[in-house]
């Protein structure tokens, strides 16, 4: 996809891209839609959209990420070279408003793709002070590969034509590397090459965290290595994880008979936090010098390692060519890809959800199974909201665990991990069981910072959003989802059991009885829309019977004691002693669930809390995806006086829960609810809703799939392209939306397809748009591969002929038994 307006290039330009045809360099679009459904193009350099790009085409492998930064930038209001270990985070205290505010963030690390040029001692090389001729950036989604053609003119009117081919290693994951091939078309002369690991880099990614505290590495140690290659080692000054990163730069010299390897004389420049190496050769007119460098990553949490400097030299040490690097992770890449089939017209939105499943692999992958690291919001990308982990999990988790499961399950076992801390924060707040932290990071406690800093009024504002306690219920919502994909019952044996209980035990406490309502009421929190943090004038914080809260805390007591039916009975009562869990604690939760109080407007529908309809009335469409929060304070006004809502809140239900399973769960709690206010519901307050978030638009789609698919298919189609265009792929150069990009693949999947599963039994109830004539998904059942295709108007399911058994399926409704290698069909008219 061309995201810019391709270049005119003028005749003589013309005939020297003819000639490329010696390095492999193409500036053609992709000639196929095979090709265009593979590869993110940029057909041209915009130094305004550089962040953007950086992010958007960023190489990662589950362990660690870099930004697509060109090899010669240094961090500045256009460039931003990130480097970002999976759960790597540190705390600085900033004193502000005379308080000391101890923030937790991921370190952005020193910076391994350091490399520059100059040719005859003059400048050197960067991107921004050369003319450029021609310029193509091309990610490869297939491959993982970033390729970047550049042809410029320099100030002495020397001409040169450059290609870089990057990747982070999905092999072998504490490798990276790139290859850059500089081609002298109208010069000769000396080259020199400046290749560096630099650690003067500090957390500047974030324009609003700039008052705050950023410098988080010190340095350890600069070593040249022998024969060849440079290591730095740096520390992070509070949580005490030393960070090795090793290079080696080679270069050749590219001829007909292939690249011959220079053995150039190497000059060392050494300084605090940063460590370089120079090489000179001698280039003639029309010749290509190859440069390649290779780094190897380490941290001194790692695995089988003794010291992470001697890991990270052994590895730079033993490490084969860049072309069989290459090809390993290259195989890698394909085999992640068997497990993640999808298929979609039109093309532009089968390579949108391809990316969206290659930053969800970047993000997790069977590397990270072993790094105790959460689903971040913003991928392991950039730094807005400092790395931390919040409910993102909810949207992401459906599509690992019935492709990767081993993943999911990890993702599940960082919260297990930090189940003491949970148990803790509830203890100091006054509850029971275990009360997970909307914002987490490398422990269970609290992260989200005390303070945020408004750009537009440059003053500060007190953040309460810690008191979404409703990210409780979601650790439920993907324990159930998990044990019902995999019947993996000794997971929750071991550990889903315990935690679904302490949660439960949560809810049961914070929930309070109103006597006069004979109802229980959960007060002082905050709901998923994040504007409405008290009531107006009030002196505390938070606001009550938030729908959402309620109704998902009821779902969260009730199928807590299901799930308890799920254990042996040996397993099952020696943790309800272990826990001194008792049937009147159960039967408490059994009346909580039944008797929560939700509040209803005069047309029937949902009031997102209590005294939303009092609240004064806002026009919010001239505010659509600002944050009218910061506006409002800027102007001495406050959010919480006005029927505005930051992103979707009541309708996350009906995202979560389909019909046939929240109008039970309505009625077991004494109320009626039906298809008509559902859509009231979502109606009356899709129109108060600014999507400031890139997840609102996508909960809304969610919600509307079973009563108006046209209308979710519109809002589906604007978030398939959040990060790619439109207003939040402006924040994309802060990190991608990782949220956002897993749930359209949610949204397909469960909303639209209608895939659950009750039992044994995969159950599909499809509501498909008219507009999706064409879709197909694979996807993993407890060992079984099926496939799952929508083709005009039919529903095709095909089973694996490699299973090793039948599945049980119920299509709207029938029940089929399907055959390893058999094809289940029916008419699937769209709605």
């Amino acid at each position: 996809m061309a995201l810019s307006q391709p270049i005119r290039a003028e005749p003589k330009l013309t005939q020297c891209l003819n000639d490329l045809q010696t390095m492999s360099i193409c500036f053609d679009s992709p000639n196929s839609d095979y090709e265009a459904a593979w590869n993110f193009v940029f057909d041209s350099y915009d130094p305004d959209d550089e962040g953007h790009r950086e992010a958007l085409c960023a190489l990662g492998n589950g362990y660690w990420v870099t930004r697509a930064a060109t090899c010669d930038a240094q961090a500045d209001a256009i460039h931003y070279p990130g480097t970002y270990r999976a759960g790597l985070y540190n705390r600085l205290v900033t004193l502000i408003e005379g308080e000391a505010s101890e923030d937790e963030s991921l370190v952005n690390l020193p910076n391994w793709l350091a490399l520059s040029f100059r040719i005859e001692g003059g400048d050197w090389f960067s991107i921004d002070a050369v003319e450029i001729l021609a310029y193509r950036l091309t990610l490869n989604l297939q491959q993982g590969i970033l390729y970047r053609d550049l042809q410029f003119r320099d100030a002495q009117n020397r001409q040169t034509t450059l290609r870089e081919q990057r990747f982070v290693s999905m092999a072998e994951p504490h490798l990276a590397g790139f290859q850059l091939q500089l081609r002298a078309d109208n010069w000769s002369g000396e080259l020199e090459i400046r290749s560096a690991i630099d650690g003067r880099v500090t957390n500047s990614n974030m324009e609003r965290y700039a008052p705050f505290s950023n410098q988080h590495l010190e340095p350890v140690a600069a070593n040249v290595l022998e024969p060849a290659g440079i290591r730095l080692t740096m520390r992070t000054n509070q949580s005490r994880i030393e960070v090795a990163l090793a290079a080696r730069t080679r270069i050749a010299i590219v001829g007909e008979d292939g690249a011959q390897e220079l053995h150039p004389d190497r000059t060392i420049e050494r300084a605090d936090c940063y460590m370089a190496e120079r090489l000179c050769c001698s280039v003639d007119q029309g010749t290509v010098v190859q440069i390649e460098k290779v780094a190897a990553l380490y941290t001194s949490r790692d695995y089988a390692i003794s010291e992470s400097g001697m890991a990270a030299e052994d590895a730079i040490q033993i490490a084969p060519s860049f072309a069989e690097l290459l090809s390993a992770h290259q195989w890698s890449w394909n085999r992640l890809w068997q497990r993640c089939e999808i298929d979609i017209t039109p093309v532009e939105h089968l390579r949108a959800l391809r990316l969206h499943i290659f930053h969800i692999l970047q993000t997790i992958s069977p590397h990270t199974a072993d790094l105790d690291a959460g689903v971040p919001a913003r991928g392991w990308h950039g730094e807005d909201y400092r790395g931390h982990i919040f409910w993102d999990e909810v949207f992401v988790l459906p599509f690992l665990v019935c492709r990767f499961p081993e993943i999911a399950r990890e993702m599940l076992l960082y919260r297990y991990r930090r189940l003491n801390s949970a148990r803790r924060l509830a203890r100091q707040q006054g509850y029971q069981g275990a009360m997970y932290p909307w914002r987490s990071g490398s422990t269970g406690q609290e992260a989200t910072p005390h303070f945020q800093f408004n750009l537009q009024s440059k003053r500060w504002m007190r953040d309460y959003t810690y008191l979404q306690r409703h990210i409780n219920a979601i650790i439920i919502c993907n324990l159930w989802h998990y044990y019902n994909f995999t019947n993996d019952l000794a997971f929750m044996e071991d550990y889903g059991a315990e935690m679904m209980i302490e949660i439960a035990r949560f809810w049961a406490s914070v929930a309070i009885y109103n006597s006069a309502l004979d109802r229980y009421e959960i007060r002082n929190v905050v709901g998923p829309d994040e504007y409405h943090t008290a009531y107006p004038d009030a002196d505390t914080p938070g606001i009550h019977n938030n729908s959402y809260t309620n109704i998902i805390a009821a779902w969260t007591l009730y199928h807590t004691r299901e799930a308890l039916d799920w254990l042996p009975p040996a397993c099952r009562t020696e943790l309800c002693d272990r826990l001194n869990l008792n049937q009147a604690e159960l039967d408490h939760w059994n009346t909580v669930s039944r008797k929560l109080r939700v509040v209803f407007e005069q047309d029937g529908s949902l009031s997102q809390y209590e005294g939303f309809d009092t609240l004064q009335s806002f026009d919010a469409q001239p505010f659509q995806d600002q944050s009218v929060n910061l506006i409002l304070e800027a102007k001495g006004d406050d959010v919480n006086r006005y029927r505005v809502i930051k992103q979707a809140d009541t309708a996350m239900l009906f995202f979560l829960l389909p019909e046939q399973e929240l109008f039970p769960l309505m009625e077991r709690l004494g109320y009626g609810f039906d298809r008509t206010q559902m859509h009231q519901t979502i109606t009356n307050h899709i129109q108060q809703t600014v999507h400031e978030s890139s997840l609102s638009r996508l909960v809304y789609a969610g919600a509307l799939a079973e009563c108006d698919p046209e209308a979710s298919w519109q809002l589906f189609l604007e978030t398939l392209f959040v990060d790619i265009s439109g207003a939040s792929s402006k924040e994309a150069k802060n990190g991608i939306h990782l949220g956002a990009m897993a749930g359209t693949l949610h949204l397909l999947q469960h909303q639209y397809l209608g895939l659950r599963i009750h039992g044994d039994t995969i159950c599909l109830d499809p509501s498909i748009p008219s507009s999706l004539r064409q879709l197909c998904m694979s996807f993993e059942f407890r060992s079984h591969d099926l496939k799952i295709e929508v083709k005009e108007d039919k529903l095709i399911i095909t089973a694996s002929s490699l299973n090793s058994s039948s599945i049980q399926l119920c299509c709207n409704g029938e029940a089929i038994t399907l055959q390893p290698g058999s094809v289940y069909q029916r008419r699937c008219m769209p709605i």
